[in-house]
């Protein structure tokens, strides 16, 4: 490019251009006849030398437009990294010494076939063709499955069809975005690798934001977990850069291929890299290898590599991922070791753990230069106060062995294990603690955004990562808690533990007023609530001090809701309580803030619910709803909130039991957040919510038909909202556990058991993240319970319900009010016992649930069906165990309960009607047959009435029944029919 644009500059010279229109000017004597008249000849002459004059200056428009194409270009790749560096001479140790593992696992230069994928490359290649489409994509996936490699043949095949591409250097942004308006007709591919650990995405997207230059420009963001990354930029980031990562396309990758592939590909490998290292390949079977379904494409040739450097064939399972980075890591040591002794780095003497600790320093804090990586080393306690030349000699030896490519610093190998050797290095030893206090002291802002996103990533599967998290942020948390906020949100599996370990750090912070409003409007409450807990009892303390009364109503509003979020809800009614008391003061003095009002009302409401006050929560619900209809009566802009209001006093209706004003109220909620969503689809959480319970209400009072499909369409909106914005993932798992019970009416096992899977899935992702979840994938347990019991799995029914029962004792013993969750788990469980014939054990677990329910009935009535069913379990239990007298008695008590139930709410008759059912056999066993035939005339009379409102659920019971009582009276002739 250089020598071109070299030989472009000189055609262009004054010079060059000068003798072409001279040129030009001469050719008349040759070509007019001298005969000619002079005036003739003149004019031709002067037309002749100006064309040729156009011609010199046509030539020099064309050069110089071609010296500005090259220029771009030239601009486009002192942006760009190259996708293949060029192979540096690498040193080596002395003959025979060791070489680098971890060259052969680069994506650069691996030597094993790229394998599948194909499906990936044909929409990465139309995404790039395509320029409707987002300019940026989004590639994630789980460590080490192959992200880099991906991108880099997908690369690699748009530079062999003209593409400019390359890694974007760190902080070359607004540049690549200049070179490419100026770079027109061009198209351009720029590869972000470890985006979440990169301090410069909010200069990419603010130029990313503003580009419309004539290049097809497109930027690719590698990515562990995306969805995150996007949250986490969402958060940082101007409404418009959040709007470009929001809606950029996402490319999820899995690990590839089944056990067989993992087999056939591993032999591969081992091959590949035998070769590669000049050694005979060990054996390895073709039908058998240390692989196991699920593995990470880095997990197989770290394996693959481990088992060449052995020279012994493999065991039939995969090592540890410990042992497997020891292994590596413990070659490239002595690689190390061979190379710093060199003469031409005038190291010696140097110890392995100092050169250790120089990999671990660089490979952690990726200087951008070498004044940067001095100044990293100077913080090794080894070379505090070393000479200036050998610590610059020690960063260009590591440098040597492994050139700083792609912005991203210097790069050990693959992150999953190069994250290994980091918190190795770190935290094994006292010693390595020691180092790691030194080496995480006092960091720059940038230095310590990159480590925390490291660190947070390599917790993942390093759990001593966290640790380091911890001290580095507990070092300075007023300065560092961004960054940690930052971090945690770019993780998936281990943000639930960040969440606690930065909400700790701020707990104790000395925040001042403006950190904390700043911190709480970083800080997304679904996703990190334990921090957003910390932070508004801070802001609860600073208004306290300086605030106004309504500053700290709004204070307390927000903890008590802060406090929900997590189940305090011991602290939640005391908050409560207190905002309640200062808005009604407030409000006796101004009307202004009746609406501050309602939304205490509101929160007590939910407080209440949280520690079992049932009969004062259908209390204060009823006041707020009564507020709040005034204020939507004087003001429409309060219709929302009025909806709101009515779901929740729905709720604390079905709380005690009053199910037919629980379904009233929760119609008024869907009507008025239906005429809201058809306004303004923003509503549609709202309507979700109203849904979802609808279909709870409609379960209580019988209507199942309209519960499914009413319990169909919350699941269609849940999903609709939480896709647009996570914070409604806890919405779509109810949902989802609500469509379950009610598929689980109608009898349809086999949706139900998809529905039930998919929320317990759902709440064990939100549990991870967030404990207080633990209620719902309590519920959503018991319903795949049930739902095992539909299709006949028993020996996983047991299994779930056994987890459901381990979860509600735990949850039980924390807080009384998730009882009645442990009752219904104890009946699932007894059930579960009955099928896999473990019929003492569901005999002990039954009477737990009767004594339970006996309990729960004397504190609230409401409770008395989940009596009846337990009693029902006993029954049956009583029946196995052989023990007819006891199963009768308790089998009375039951029908006598539902009789009870059944008169104040026909809903109760199907139930009636199998406890009836349970009574006749009992009856029969006991000998007593002249009751047993009154009580299945009665079973008859009710399931012809059932059978006439709904012969679905009921004819087939109404005939097997009827046909039973015809054995019982052979010689009586019954009449009735439908």
């Amino acid at each position: 490019m250089g020598r071109r644009l070299k030989k472009l500059t000189k055609l262009k010279s004054p010079w060059v251009l000068g003798a072409v229109a001279s040129i030009g000017a001469g050719v008349t004597p040759l070509v007019v006849p001298g005969d000619w008249p002079l005036v003739w000849r003149a004019l031709i002459a002067a037309v002749v030398a100006a064309l040729a004059g156009a011609s010199g200056s046509y030539f020099g428009v064309v050069l110089t437009r071609a010296e500005s194409a090259a220029a771009a270009v030239g601009a486009l790749h002192v942006a760009l990294d190259p996708l293949n560096p060029p192979q540096l001479h690498r040193p080596q140790g002395p003959a025979g010494g060791e070489r680098s593992v971890f060259e052969l696992l680069a994506p650069q230069s691996c030597p094993t076939p790229f394998w599948g994928r194909r499906a990936e490359r044909d929409w990465w290649w139309a995404w790039c063709q395509e320029e409707e489409l987002s300019g940026l994509l989004v590639v994630d996936g789980p460590g080490g499955c192959g992200k880099t490699r991906l991108a880099l043949r997908a690369a690699q095949e748009a530079a062999a069809d003209g593409w400019v591409t390359g890694w974007l250097r760190e902080g070359k942004a607004a540049d690549l975005v200049a070179a490419a308006a100026a770079a027109a007709g061009r198209r351009v591919l720029a590869l972000v690798d470890n985006a979440d650990t990169r301090t410069d995405l909010a200069s990419l997207l603010e130029a990313l934001a503003h580009y419309q230059g004539p290049a097809l420009l497109r930027v690719v963001l590698i990515t562990r977990h995306g969805v995150e990354l996007g949250q986490a930029l969402q958060a940082h980031l101007p409404e418009r850069h959040a709007l470009l990562v929001r809606n950029a396309p996402l490319m999820s990758l899995l690990p590839l291929g089944e056990t067989s592939d993992l087999i056939r590909w591993y032999g591969e490998a081992v091959r590949a890299f035998a070769s590669a290292w000049g050694t005979p390949p060990p054996p390895v079977s073709d039908t058998n290898a240390p692989v196991r379904e699920g593995q990470t494409m880095a997990e197989l040739l770290a394996q693959a590599m481990v088992t060449v450097l052995r020279r012994a064939s493999p065991t039939g399972s995969p090592a540890p991922l410990d042992e497997v980075a020891g292994v590596l890591f413990e070659h490239e040591a002595r690689w190390w070791r061979g190379t710093a002794a060199l003469d031409r780095w005038a190291l010696a003497p140097v110890s392995d753990p100092l050169l250790a600790r120089v990999m671990t320093g660089l490979a952690l804090f990726a200087p951008a230069d070498e004044p940067s990586a001095v100044g990293v080393l100077r913080r090794v306690p080894e070379l505090a106060d070393a000479p200036a030349e050998r610590v610059t000699n020690l960063v260009r030896w590591a440098h040597a062995l492994y050139p700083p490519t792609a912005g991203a610093g210097l790069r050990i190998g693959p992150n999953l294990l190069a994250d290994w050797f980091i918190t190795t290095s770190l935290t094994r030893t006292e010693g390595d603690r020691h180092f790691a206090r030194q080496l995480l002291n006092d960091p720059t802002d940038e230095q310590a955004a990159r480590i925390l996103t490291l660190l947070a990533r390599a917790g993942e599967h390093h759990p001593p990562a966290r640790l380091l998290f911890e001290q580095l942020l507990g070092g300075d948390p007023v300065r560092l808690a961004h960054h940690a906020v930052y971090a945690a949100l770019t993780t998936a599996t281990n943000r639930g533990e960040l969440d606690q370990t930065t909400a700790t750090a701020l707990a104790t912070a000395d925040l001042d007023p403006d950190t904390t409003t700043r911190l709480l409007r970083l800080t997304p409450a679904y996703a990190l609530p334990r921090c957003v807990l910390a932070l508004a009892r801070h802001h609860v303390r600073h208004t306290r001090a300086t605030g106004t009364p309504p500053e700290l109503g709004d204070a307390l509003t927000d903890l008590v809701v802060a406090l929900n979020r997590v189940g305090e809800h011991r602290e939640e009614l005391q908050a409560a309580r207190e905002a309640l008391d200062l808005f009604r003061g407030l409000a006796d003095g101004d009307p202004v803030h009746r609406a501050g009002l309602n939304r205490a009302l509101s929160n007590l409401s939910v407080a209440l619910d949280g520690v079992g006050e049932y009969r004062e929560e259908v209390r204060v619900a009823r006041e707020a709803l009564a507020l709040c209809r005034e204020l939507a009566d004087d003001d429409p802009v309060h219709r929302p909130v009025l909806g709101r209001s009515l779901i929740r006093f729905a709720v604390a209706l079905a709380r005690v039991g009053q199910h037919r004003e629980q379904v009233e109220v929760v119609r008024e909620a869907v009507g008025l957040c239906r005429e809201l969503v058809d306004g303004d689809p923003a509503h549609r959480p709202d309507l979700a919510r109203a849904m979802t319970d609808l279909a709870i209400a409609l379960d209580a009072v019988g209507e199942h038909r309209e519960q499914v499909r009413v319990a169909r369409e919350a699941v269609e909106l849940c999903r609709w909202v939480a896709d647009d914005n996570p914070a409604h993932r806890p919405a779509l798992a109810q949902a989802l556990i609500h469509l379950a019970a009610a598929l689980e009416r109608v009898n349809d096992p086999h949706e139900q058991l998809g529905a039930a899977r998919e929320a317990v899935d759902l709440c064990r992702e939100l549990v991870a993240d967030n404990p207080a979840h633990r209620f719902d994938l309590a519920e959503a347990l018991v319903r795949l319970a049930g739902a095992l019991d539909g299709v006949g799995e028993r020996r996983e029914q047991v299994r779930v319900a056994r987890e459901a029962v381990g979860l509600c004792r735990k949850l039980a013993a924390d807080n009384s009010t998730p009882r009645p969750a442990l009752a219904r788990s104890l009946d699932h469980l007894s059930v579960a016992l009955h099928r896999a014939g473990e019929h003492r054990e569901m005999l002990q677990v039954a009477r737990e649930a009767v004594d339970l329910c006996r309990e729960l009935v004397a504190g609230n009535p409401a409770h008395r069906p989940a009596l009846a069913r337990s009693l029902g379990n006993v029954s049956v239990a009583l029946h196995r165990v052989g023990d007819p007298r006891e199963q009768v008695r308790v089998a009375r008590e039951a029908v006598d309960l539902y009789r009870e139930l059944a008169d104040d709410d026909p809903t109760h008759r199907p139930a009636l009607a199998r406890a009836l059912l349970d009574l006749s056999a009992a009856l029969e066993r006991a000998g007593e047959h002249r009751e047993q035939i009154q009580v299945t005339r009665e079973v008859v009379d009710l399931y012809r009435e059932l059978a006439a409102r709904d012969p679905d659920l009921f004819q087939q019971p109404y005939v097997d029944n009827r046909a039973a009582l015809r054995r019982l009276l052979p010689q009586q002739d019954i009449t009735f029919d439908l």
